[in-house]
């Protein structure tokens, strides 16, 4: 009983903080964004040079400590802030062990619930939901049916929960999912502003809804004579135009209070790429948007066996996240998996094995897996007999909390 009086005390308090936060309007956000691309041109101009981005030999190992990491003036580590550090750490010391683990996992309303297509969220959502405190529900399409009954049921889950959700969807700019106005794609936009309004008007949409979350921008670059299911959900292939607009994607969307998800590193077109290669085209883009504070990035499944040596998914290569995603280009937010489900990743791994894999490798929101159950209890027994420091848990559960409770605080 105390825990909960202590969590709707502490929802309360962040809903009386964002709503005095004011209203983002466009106008607003285009005003904010363009204070960054002065930066985000800096940030270009130091990465194109040796001076940013050191030559890393690829033979030598590379240092795996978040100490060593070095912050640019004007970017803020994640583990700063008196209040929110205070905040979070306050609601971390009244959660369980297993509270902790079922709040590293994104998933379906379906997996939980058992429902074939969930489109309310009732007492069969309520007893889910109770049940396993996940970290976040995410929603397709066919969830959506109106604008009304999307937001009651976004209301009911969120109602239900006895800490904070992310809720998520995928909705980049261009798409008509969630009865979203059509906005132009990735590939048509090429002004800063444009991208702001098109963001902006995807993200006043979703939060209106109640989605605090969406699986967007892709920071993807295409190479100009290739052709790619992504086509047109990249801004393009000059690394120089890419950065800037999807550095605003990721503005926009964040100002609105919805959690920006950048897709995906490495670049399921770049798994060919050395090291150094891909310092001079795809890292420019996540620098510039790492160092404007986007709070998650998702890793993908690839093999990027030229720079990590093996053919170990990116997913689950310490290689990927803690050495070069963390280390070297100094992300400190939330890392997310792409999805656990997908058959390159079943087809190596069960869904408990895949999960204490992405964790130690040091993934932080564990997204789909094809059994949650079987995945929460596989984590939860490598806590127990060792195979993962309770610490490395509470980490991650750090940085998640401080992404679903920064949005109230600013």
């Amino acid at each position: 009983m105390r825990n909960q009086i202590f969590a709707y005390l502490t929802l309360i308090v962040l809903i009386v903080l964002v709503l005095t936060g004011g209203y983002f309007g466009v106008s607003y956000i285009i005003d904010y964004v363009n204070k960054y691309n002065d930066k985000v041109n800096k940030v270009i101009e130091e990465a194109e040079s040796s001076a940013a981005l050191e030559s890393v030999d690829e033979s030598d190992d590379i240092e795996v400590s978040n100490n060593n990491v070095q912050y640019e003036e004007g970017y803020t580590p994640l583990i700063e802030g008196d209040q929110l550090k205070q905040l979070v750490e306050s609601l971390l010391n009244e959660m369980t062990t297993e509270e902790m683990v079922a709040g590293m996992f994104i998933v379906s309303p379906e997996s939980i619930t058992g429902v074939e297509t969930v489109i309310q969220a009732e007492e069969g959502t309520r007893t889910a939901i109770t049940e396993n405190p996940v970290g976040g529900i995410i929603y397709a399409p066919k969830n959506f049916k109106s604008p009304e009954q999307f937001t009651q049921m976004l209301t009911n889950t969120k109602g239900f929960s006895k800490y904070p959700l992310f809720t998520a969807v995928r909705a980049e700019c261009g798409t008509k999912d969630f009865g979203l106005e059509a906005t132009a794609k990735a590939s048509e936009l090429t002004d800063v502003n444009d991208v702001v309004q098109a963001y902006g008007s995807v993200a006043a949409k979703l939060v209106s809804y109640g989605i605090n979350m969406d699986f967007a921008p892709v920071a993807d670059i295409v190479s100009g004579e290739s052709e790619t299911t992504l086509q047109d959900r990249i801004f393009g292939s000059d690394v120089s135009v890419v950065a800037p607009l999807v550095n605003a994607s990721v503005q926009s969307v964040q100002s609105a209070k919805v959690s920006a998800v950048l897709l995906k590193f490495p670049s399921i077109l770049e798994q060919s790429k050395s090291l150094e290669e891909l310092k001079n085209s795809e890292f420019i883009v996540y620098d510039a948007a790492i160092k404007s504070g986007v709070d998650c990035i998702m890793v993908s499944h690839v093999k990027a066996s030229s720079i990590t040596g093996d053919d170990t998914l990116s997913s689950f290569s310490s290689v990927l996240i803690q050495d070069i995603l963390r280390n070297t280009l100094g992300f400190d937010g939330v890392v997310m998996t792409d999805s656990l489900s997908d058959s390159v990743v079943t087809g190596q791994y069960s869904s408990a094995e895949a999960a204490v894999a992405a964790i130690q490798a040091g993934a932080d929101l564990l997204l789909e897996p094809a059994e949650y159950q079987e995945a929460y209890e596989g984590v939860l027994q490598a806590v127990t007999d060792g195979t993962i420091p309770k610490e490395r848990i509470y980490e991650s559960i750090y940085r998640i909390y401080r992404v679903k409770y920064k949005n109230a605080l600013e």
